[in-house]
């Protein structure tokens, strides 16, 4: 009999025996959780719901959750913890601490686990029990070693771009503020030149734009559909692409946002946490950091011109054909789970 990994990822009753696995399933985590069980399943482990076995079989090697927060210290929210033996209970944080604060900034709930599986460079350093792992890009860097996109001229290619969601929120390392300024400035002073995508920016994002109202970004083109490599083309057609992390006090913290810029061969113009620097190479990317307004952001992107910015594009190729990328493909991360949960078992 194989051994078995349980799971949890805020399900529900629908989600719950097994029903997430089913093609027929509407949970957006469904397709998630299937690939990570066929992942599993190559290597002769069973992937199963959290309440489809007995805890105390010697077989279920391990009770994984897909992320955490306090909510679920109700019985009614998540009576499946406190019956699983502490040796067996497992944990991968993905979300930042600006979407899940009380993961990052206490101990209190990540000490329920055994083993807690994180990109957060400083619990990795002050908890023994952190495993490093990053954050999994969305389309998958390995695919795009080649530039599919070297037919398209600098000439070609539109100045700037941003993809991002319509967001607001309380904690001053939030960067939603901030691309919104930038958004409005190039809107008024390049409107031919940038163009915004992504969801929500036809609706407000605050219960302050609700009361008084909000000018609309002229700007923005709609939602990408097609998922990630549909956002890729997309952006493959612009020189340079803001991307902001959502939060900037995560080091460790690096999502989809900038891998996609890479894949595309569009430069990003990046905001991250002071120590991501040591996962990036510098010379693929702009830091935003190095300008104090945004204003000197477009002077110095209209005074790039096709030699300086081919040599981004043969950094970016360089990093892109190297290993590194691949340590933030989710298959890696899948791997360092299996190794860790089973012990080294091949």
């Amino acid at each position: 009999m194989n051994p078995i990994i349980a799971i949890n990822y805020y399900f529900t009753e629908d989600d719950l025996g097994n029903r997430i696995f089913s093609p027929e399933s509407k949970s957006m985590l469904s397709p998630y959780m299937r690939a990570f069980r066929s992942y599993m399943a190559e290597r002769n482990v069973d992937v199963v719901t959290l309440d489809t076995v007995d805890y105390n079989d010697p077989n279920v090697k391990a009770v994984l959750y897909f992320e955490y927060n306090w909510r679920m210290l109700s019985s009614t929210r998540d009576p499946f913890l406190k019956k699983i033996p502490y040796e067996k209970r497992a944990l991968v944080l993905l979300e930042p601490a600006i979407v899940n604060p009380t993961m990052y900034y206490t101990n209190l709930l990540r000490r329920r686990f055994k083993t807690v599986f994180t990109w957060d460079l400083r619990l990795q350093k002050k908890y023994k029990n952190c495993v490093p792992i990053r954050v999994p890009t969305g389309a998958d860097p390995t695919v795009y070693r080649v530039n599919p996109f070297a037919g398209i001229s600098f000439a070609d290619k539109k100045l700037v771009v941003a993809v991002s969601r319509n967001r607001w929120h309380y904690m001053p390392q939030a960067t939603f503020g901030l691309r919104r300024k930038i958004y409005r400035y190039l809107q008024k002073h390049a409107p031919d030149d940038f163009d915004l995508y992504g969801l929500d920016w036809e609706r407000p994002c605050s219960k302050w734009e609700r009361l008084l109202g909000r000018n609309y970004l002229k700007c923005w083109r709609g939602e990408i559909p097609g998922g990630w490599d549909a956002k890729v083309r997309k952006i493959a057609n612009y020189r340079f692409s803001i991307c902001f992390e959502n939060s900037v006090w995560n080091p460790g913290y690096i999502s989809e946002k900038i891998f996609d810029c890479f894949c595309a061969r569009s430069v990003p113009v990046y905001l991250g946490s002071k120590g991501n620097e040591m996962l990036l190479p510098r010379g693929t990317y702009i830091d935003y950091r190095d300008f104090n307004s945004p204003r000197k952001l477009l002077e110095h992107l209209k005074g790039i011109g096709e030699t300086d910015y081919n040599r981004y594009i043969e950094r970016i190729d360089a990093f892109l054909g190297s290993d590194e990328p691949g340590k933030f493909a989710t298959t890696e991360m899948y791997r360092i789970i299996y190794e860790r949960l089973m012990g080294g078992r091949t």
